[in-house]
């Protein structure tokens, strides 16, 4: 497992669970993808980091209004400087935090290593291969 990688997974889920945009913000590069609805299966024509912050904070309102994510177990396959990140992830009712994950999700993330080092989401798809079955 990629070290790295999977704090990025968690700063990006903490910063959506805190509504901390520029936090979130900075879990993305330059050219971030974000798939928003798994009616269209494409991701968002996002150009910027803020496109990704704004697509991830009308996912949530839309998709998980009163819920929380959590990670779970996680595969990671690097391949140079991209990695293919597969990611359990669990929605946790906000009104009560600390009880046990009712909804799991599967999700797919590719990330992509700056040349500062750092790895970045270029494409955040929440719905993972479940955006199949909307084909």
């Amino acid at each position: 497992m990629n070290t790295s990688i999977s704090q990025v997974l968690q700063t990006l889920h903490h910063a959506v669970n805190q509504g901390d945009y520029d936090a979130l913000s900075n879990c993305y590069s330059s050219s971030a993808k974000v798939v928003t609805t798994p009616m269209s299966g494409a991701a968002t024509n996002s150009t910027s980091q803020h496109n990704c912050v704004v697509a991830l904070q009308q996912f949530q309102q839309k998709f998980m209004p009163e819920h929380l994510v959590t990670t779970g177990d996680e595969i990671v396959i690097e391949a140079g400087d991209v990695a293919l990140v597969i990611a359990k992830l669990y929605l946790v009712p906000k009104a009560t935090p600390n009880a046990l994950p009712c909804e799991g999700k599967k999700a797919l993330y590719v990330m992509q290593k700056q040349c500062s080092g750092e790895w970045r989401c270029i494409i955040d798809n929440f719905f993972g291969t479940d955006l199949l079955d909307f084909a």
